[in-house]
């Protein structure tokens, strides 16, 4: 099943493949501060959820300050 039949179909099973994908965006940098601000509060709670499980501290401290600031 492909990314989009899992989104449509099981979304639990969508977020276990795609929830690490994002972190490891995140973790990388691939997002300026004002870019990754819109993406994450344009996520659905459980897909926030689900990638920062997956992220680490840095990561997480840098969503976390750019939260306090919107």
């Amino acid at each position: 099943m492909d990314e989009l039949e899992l989104y449509k179909n099981d979304r639990p099973a969508w977020l276990e493949l795609i929830a690490p994908k994002m972190a490891a965006r995140i973790a990388g940098d691939t997002y300026d501060d004002v870019v990754l601000q819109a993406v994450w509060s344009g996520m659905p709670r459980d897909y926030q959820t689900a990638v920062w499980a997956h992220l680490d501290e840095s990561a997480r401290a840098r969503i976390r300050a750019l939260r306090a600031t919107a």
